[in-house]
């Protein structure tokens, strides 16, 4: 025996669906067996995955990086002044009612069964471990952290920095294209000093972009993007887009 709304039971368990989608597989779990026994197994695999991962407990220095990112943005604005300018953000687009067969087409990447559950969602857990702060090595190209990102308007913009014998790359994905008239440039800060411009202008194609940080990282705490004029500029002119922190 099967069910049409089946496919739902991995996005109710993780809590991916949508609230209106959420409401009707909850009125659909009354009267369907074959979906309540599918919720239950995948259910059981969840309520297993925090005991595989091991405990860490936070370094003691993770509240001073967190302090120090919140500090250079901080610097960043106040170099910045108050005559700033600043980009307005857009109003997001009005929600548009997908018809039944293009959300059936969307539910593919969250409609999982419990194997694939199982692994998406360790997957979930030790991305959320890392939350953008702890360090990951990748074992063959130096030490990868990932940045913190202001992007509004693209919530599923990602960066990372990798650092190799001082040296660093900075990677973005589904990253938004500067404002018009303006480019990506990147910056250095140091220990209490204002950041220091570097000569990395870039853009983003298709979301895309890899970029090499000019010069030694030694020493810097911050690495900053922001959206500077053609050209680039002395001073940031904007808030940082990103902040990463090398190791």
């Amino acid at each position: 025996m099967s069910c049409e709304h089946r496919d739902d039971a991995g996005a109710w368990v993780l809590g991916a669906l949508p609230d209106d989608e959420r409401r009707r597989f909850a009125a659909h779990l009354e009267t369907c067996e074959v979906c309540r026994h599918e919720v239950a197994e995948l259910q059981t695999v969840a309520d297993t995955l925090p005991l595989a991962a091991p405990q860490v407990a936070p370094p003691p220095e993770l509240k001073e990086r967190i302090m120090s990112a919140v500090r250079a943005e901080a610097a960043v604005l106040e170099a910045a002044g108050p005559a700033a300018d600043v980009a307005p953000v857009e109003a997001p687009a009005p929600v548009r009612e997908r018809p039944p067969r293009e959300r059936k087409k969307r539910r593919w990447s969250i409609a999982l069964r419990p194997i694939p559950a199982a692994v998406a969602a360790a997957v979930l857990v030790a991305l959320g471990v890392a939350g953008g702060v702890l360090l990951s090595d990748d074992g063959s190209s130096g030490t990868t952290v990932q940045a913190r990102v202001v992007a509004p308007q693209s919530p599923t913009a990602r960066a990372s920095l990798t650092v190799a014998d001082d040296r660093a790359t900075l990677k973005v994905n589904d990253f938004p294209a500067p404002p018009s008239g303006r480019v990506y440039q990147v910056w250095l800060k140091r220990p209490g000093r204002p950041p220091d411009p570097t000569t990395a202008l870039f853009g983003v194609r298709d979301g895309r972009a890899t970029v090499d940080v000019p010069g030694s990282v030694q020493g810097v705490d911050q690495v900053l993007v922001t959206a500077e004029p053609e050209g680039g500029s002395k001073q940031p002119t904007r808030a940082p887009v990103i902040i990463a922190q090398p190791a």
